[in-house]
């Protein structure tokens, strides 16, 4: 087989760039991966253009365009088939509004909508896009990707945009949103999307244990309570139950997908 030294080269440094949570200086990427420095930031530039790196104060981390690219191949696997089933039963079960839902470049897209003949209105129709900082489903996704790519997907961002005054409206607010989304394992946001509608969501993973997509369910603000975090909730007998049965759909298509 042909040797393509540019583009083994660039595959490299796109895998070690996600090695790491940190970003990489182009001269620790030179040592690391043995190419010539002239080599490196050439490859380094073009990878800028394309949206695969973006450049720091303190060195390269993965652009927004890795996670697009694996947003395709989503397109292209079972996951709507082998989660649609899933996602049905849990709106039947809860009488709600479930979904599911990936990211593409920061936004959150809607792949799958089930509802129930009682739940509520919620703006989640299929092919739908919201900043997935808003959402729970897109939250639930974030705080589970390497630090490095959710910093490239909103490094750009000089503010945050509301859809009804409340969320982060800075990376530093949406950092510890994540954190604490992180150790409770799920998202909850309440009216940030839709005044009085609640989401909960926990993060779908792929054979390589990466959060490719999340299933949420969304209820009327009440069946919720009122707390801003997963955390917050966890003593919630009311809610325990429900956040029981999504990270339930959430593992059942985890395991669907392995």
């Amino acid at each position: 087989m042909a040797e393509v030294p540019t583009l083994r080269r660039s595959i490299a440094i796109l895998r070690h760039l996600a090695s790491s949570n940190r970003p990489i200086s182009a001269g620790a990427l030179v040592r690391a991966l043995e190419i010539p420095r002239s080599s490196a930031y050439e490859l380094l530039t073009v990878l800028e253009e394309l949206g695969l790196v973006v450049r720091t104060e303190t060195g390269y981390v993965l652009g927004a365009g890795v996670h697009e690219l694996g947003s395709s191949y989503l397109r292209t696997n079972p996951l709507q088939r082998l989660a649609q089933p899933i996602v049905r039963q849990l709106a039947d079960d809860t009488a709600a509004t479930a979904q599911l839902a990936v990211i593409r470049g920061w936004e959150t897209v809607y792949v799958l909508k089930e509802q129930s003949l009682k739940s509520v209105a919620v703006i989640t129709a299929t092919g739908v896009r919201m900043p997935s900082y808003l959402t729970a489903t897109g939250r639930a996704i974030l705080a589970h990707l390497p630090k490095s790519e959710v910093l490239a997907m909103f490094q750009s961002e000089s503010g945050f945009v509301t859809r009804t005054g409340q969320g982060p409206t800075t990376v530093k607010a949406l950092n510890a949103i994540l954190a604490q989304d992180r150790r409770a394992g799920w998202a909850i946001e309440h009216g940030e999307v839709t005044p009085g509608i609640s989401t909960i969501a926990a993060p779908v993973y792929d054979v390589l244990s990466r959060p490719i997509a999340a299933i949420g369910l969304s209820l009327g603000g009440d069946a919720l309570g009122s707390g801003a975090s997963g955390d917050a909730l966890d003593e919630d007998a009311d809610t325990e139950p429900l956040v029981d049965k999504v990270l339930a759909a959430a593992a059942e298509v985890t395991s669907k997908l392995r």
